[in-house]
């Protein structure tokens, strides 16, 4: 596992935690799973969802970019 890091945003705004206001973070690639794809067990075909998880208080920050 890489060791947490500021994450710079889109708009050049460095990520600050909802929570606990700290700035370091983990980065992790997460599956959508939907319904529809589970049933025809297609779930590979889902999209990823970018998140950074808070490096102090876990809080998961979710992105789909």
């Amino acid at each position: 596992m890489d060791e947490p890091q500021p994450v710079t945003l889109p708009n050049g705004r460095n990520l600050k935690c909802d929570t606990c206001e700290n700035e370091l973070f983990e980065h992790r690639r997460w599956k959508l799973q939907t319904t529809g794809m589970t049933f025809m067990n297609l779930d590979w075909a889902n999209r990823d969802a970018t998140c950074f998880v808070c490096s102090s208080c876990r809080r998961i920050h979710w992105f789909h970019w």
